[in-house]
């Protein structure tokens, strides 16, 4: 089941363990994960990410945890 949507910064922060991602979005992830509910995000999201990461504004290893961690769902 879908849980909720996060947008880019939420995303980012989560697996980056970012104290800025708030207390009610991050535990929304985490039960969501738990009751195994998933949580989307855009494709916009996805083409930001890699934009960003090409021009050097985000870490290099973004990307790739993003989709380590999209990586690990079941469809």
């Amino acid at each position: 089941m879908l849980r909720a949507v996060a947008d880019t910064h939420a995303i980012i922060w989560y697996i980056f363990a970012d104290a800025r991602l708030s207390a009610t979005a991050r535990e929304t992830i985490e039960s969501a994960a738990a009751a195994g509910d998933q949580i989307a995000f855009s494709s916009i999201t996805l083409a930001e990410i890699v934009y960003l990461s090409e021009k050097g504004r985000l870490a290099p290893e973004t990307l790739d945890r993003l989709l380590q961690a999209v990586d690990l769902v079941s469809f």
